[in-house]
């Protein structure tokens, strides 16, 4: 039954403003740069808190602020440097790492996404193929596994892309708009992505899909089995080549294996031998494997002090009277050159 030439009117009449144009329904996606940022400047950088919401009005999950460094007294290098916290962690936990990649001259973020449900816990007991598809899903937004649901809007992949388009409003001078590809992908050969345990796992698959310029997982080798091994999607061919990929692991990581993690790297082609950072100065040569065996600050108060202490705020050790990180080099060598 056509409607009435009334109804019809009625509809017009809501669908144009009142000076006779055209008004178009609002994009319940679209950035709100009125809230859910603030921004601070000191020693020579800038850094802005961002709240995912304020990059995509769609984004339900994590809601916990994206943090963003620039250097605006040192030379842009042209690279981005993306980190990823692991299980149930923010990116607020690792300011540290972010803030070293800005003074060496990188566009640098701690990306918030959905994490709040360890890889490993969720495929337990089910097929290996679970943790490439728990992986995909939570890195692109597409409905391949049944155990998390992680939309789109949701996804690292849109997350990041919102992320990059409101910094280059907010931030004009900064040229963020050089790590986008038709306003809507990364480019990724632009980017050194890194991450800690799952975020490490993440860094890693990411690397795997799309030919990164450097991909670094701290405490992770991607996914390890409970009965020794890694998941089939580790052993695949990586679009990164395998001179591109660096690891760094605690010899007490209470959460992951230092041995398996060690093995798991030298498969994936990370050559030569394992660096002590506690004894070898930097800049290290053409080592890709480190470890240490310093010991965390604040070990009470969290669970697995030393699986955080080569990368999180709270646990890694700095220099006494200095307070600045003791891994300032290593991450440097690894994540940021």
């Amino acid at each position: 039954m056509r409607p009435s030439l009334f109804v019809l009117a009625i509809l017009l009449a809501a669908a144009c403003s009142v000076d006779g144009t055209t008004a178009l329904p609002a994009d319940p996606c679209a950035p709100n740069f009125s809230f859910g940022a603030r921004s601070s400047s000191a020693a020579g950088t800038t850094t802005w808190a961002v709240l995912p919401q304020a990059t995509d009005g769609c984004v339900t999950q994590r809601l916990d602020s994206h943090f963003v460094n620039r250097a605006t007294d040192v030379s842009s290098v042209g690279r981005l440097f993306v980190f990823l916290p692991g299980t149930g962690a923010i990116a607020q936990n690792y300011r540290s790492i972010v803030f070293e990649a800005a003074r060496a001259g990188y566009h640098a973020i701690g990306l918030s996404y959905p994490n709040t449900q360890a890889v490993g816990t969720a495929c337990l007991g089910q097929p290996t193929v679970c943790y490439a598809e728990v992986r995909s899903e939570v890195l692109t937004g597409e409905a391949s596994s049944l155990l998390v649901t992680v939309d789109r809007a949701n996804s690292i992949e849109n997350r990041l892309v919102k992320l990059l388009r409101y910094m280059r409003s907010a931030d004009a001078a900064g040229n963020w708009g050089q790590y986008l590809a038709g306003d809507s992908a990364v480019v990724w050969a632009k980017v050194s992505i890194a991450g800690h345990s799952q975020g490490g796992g993440h860094a890693l698959f990411i690397a795997k899909r799309y030919a990164v310029w450097r991909a670094t997982a701290y405490a992770s080798a991607g996914d390890l089995l409970p009965g020794g091994g890694a998941a089939p999607w580790v052993a695949l061919p990586f679009a990164t080549a395998s001179s591109a990929m660096f690891g760094f692991i605690s010899t007490a990581d209470e959460l992951v294996s230092p041995t398996e993690a060690l093995a798991r790297w030298t498969a994936l082609g990370m050559t030569g031998a394992a660096v002590n950072v506690d004894s070898a100065p930097p800049p290290f040569g053409a080592a890709q494997r480190f470890v240490t065996t310093a010991t965390p600050q604040n070990p009470g108060i969290v669970v697995g002090p030393n699986h955080n202490a080569v990368v999180v705020d709270v646990n890694t050790p700095t220099v006494l009277g200095i307070g600045a990180p003791v891994f300032r080099s290593v991450w440097k060598a690894l994540s940021f050159p």
